[in-house]
């Protein structure tokens, strides 16, 4: 386990050794000014390019969210990728992102885990299905989005040298911080792991006081961490409040998965998310039906532990998977040790495959989609 994440994303090439283009501002904001519409109108004036930062193959290009709109990101993404083939390309207006594909990243995912309400085991089935996607050959990393309640540390076993004394990272700056001076994620069970409970004590009261920290601390953890996995699973907090928010109007979000216990009242609180979900445009991959039974200990026979609701059903959300209730689940969350791990041919692991399986399904058809 790699328990001190120091701030370095990795060698970043030169221009020059790969192939690419020779890169800086003058060529950058020339080969913007190749950009036009349907029309042969200039879709980025020069003076709307706020700032150019370029290190090695990498290059960030900011622009001004009053002179340019906030679809034209894409379309400066692909035609900067175009004139500088094998460069990392970010384009940036105000509180957006995109470095291609779904903006994450061409063939890149985040995917954020959801549910309604609390209680209903999210954490624990983002990070077994992280852990089960792992395991089929997906380069997988693991985001703790509740930044009030960041249990995924303890879930993991995931514990710093050191006692957390405070976040320690600058929110708040202006300029852009390039791939060199990228915060590393953890390295647990062949994971990468970002969290804010490695900087903020278990015992400590919560983080978040305001939106713009939420908006901030979210997009740091996105965008200033040297991620290195094609799937990144959101571990988001449950309700509709300032966290939720923020992700779905200002993350790269591929698609969401929602957890729920198969009852009505917990897929009525699911509900209020979806509606959130839709008017962003995230699209549903699915839900997974968690505590959905229990294995009678006599007959063997399947115990429904909850009446069961086809309220999200109704509303077009598949069901990916029901994970049977299992103490040892639990159990080993409290130890740090995940039960796909510790039982990887019993009912839980291979219902977590099932749904695997199925969300590398749907992401390999957004990427088909994507490449078009």
């Amino acid at each position: 386990m790699d328990d001190d994440p120091s701030v370095g994303g990795g060698a970043v090439g030169k221009a020059g050794d790969t192939g690419i283009p020779p890169m800086d501002e003058a060529t950058i904001r020339a080969a913007l000014a190749r950009l036009t519409d349907d029309r042969g109108v200039l879709l980025v004036p020069n003076e709307a390019v706020t700032g150019v930062v370029v290190e090695g193959d990498w290059v960030a290009v900011v622009l001004n969210p009053e002179q340019v709109p906030q679809d034209v990101l894409p379309r400066v993404h692909r035609h900067l990728a175009a004139a500088f083939p094998g460069a990392a390309i970010e384009a940036r207006l105000a509180d957006r992102v995109h470095r291609g594909g779904a903006g994450f990243g061409i063939g890149r995912h985040v995917v954020a885990v959801l549910g309604g309400k609390g209680g209903v085991g999210k954490s624990t089935v983002a990070i077994n299905l992280a852990l089960t996607l792992s395991a089929m050959g997906a380069k997988v990393g693991l985001l703790d989005g509740d930044l009030n309640a960041p249990d995924i540390p303890h879930m993991l076993g995931v514990h710093p040298r050191e006692r957390p004394s405070g976040v320690g990272w600058d929110l708040w700056k202006t300029d852009v911080t390039p791939p060199s001076r990228w915060r590393r994620p953890y390295a647990r069970f062949g994971l990468e792991v970002m969290s804010t409970g490695f900087v903020i004590a278990e015992d400590q009261p919560p983080l978040m006081t305001s939106r713009l920290m939420v908006s901030a601390l979210l997009r740091h953890l996105i965008f200033e961490v040297a991620w290195r996995g094609d799937i990144l699973l959101l571990d988001a907090p449950p309700g509709t409040g300032d966290e939720l928010q923020v992700m779905v109007r200002e993350l790269p979000l591929s698609g969401a998965i929602f957890v729920t216990t198969p009852q009505d009242l917990a897929q009525m609180d699911a509900e209020r998310t979806l509606t959130l979900l839709s008017e962003h445009g995230v699209p549903v991959i699915g839900m997974v039906q968690n505590m959905a039974s229990l294995q009678c200990p006599h007959c063997q026979g399947e115990i429904d532990m909850f009446a069961q609701s086809s309220r999200l059903a109704d509303t077009g959300v598949p069901v990916l998977g029901r994970i049977p209730f299992d103490t040892r689940l639990s159990e080993g969350a409290d130890r740090g040790e995940p039960l796909v791990l510790g039982d990887v041919r019993g009912l839980v692991a291979g219902e977590f495959a099932r749904i695997g399986h199925l969300v590398r399904r749907w992401l390999a058809n957004r990427d088909a989609v994507e490449g078009r």
